[in-house]
């Protein structure tokens, strides 16, 4: 299976968007030394999803399906303090 992008991002303490989460089949990972909350654009510590350090996020197949690639579908991440370090990469090719 050919890869066909590649995204990084630094997660600050507001929320952040984190490009290549509105296409189905994205794999993220949290490179950073702290966990990083994802959710929407209001995304809070208390309130986002925690991915811990060195560990993966992705959406089961059924969840994926329902991205379209739109901006509106982005993940947004946010941490307590300093910034944290994201990769996604794209498991299937799309027209970004």
């Amino acid at each position: 299976m050919a890869i066909a992008r590649q995204f990084a991002t630094s997660v600050g303490t507001t929320a952040t968007v984190i490009p290549g989460t509105q296409f189905p089949g994205f794999l993220l990972y949290n490179l950073g030394g702290a966990t990083v909350f994802l959710g929407d654009s209001a995304v809070t510590t208390s309130t986002g999803f925690p991915v811990l350090t060195a560990t993966s996020f992705d959406l089961d197949e059924v969840s994926a399906r329902s991205l379209r690639g739109r901006d509106d579908d982005r993940l947004y991440g946010i941490v307590v303090a300093s910034t944290e370090d994201v990769r996604v990469i794209l498991r299937a090719r799309v027209n970004v």
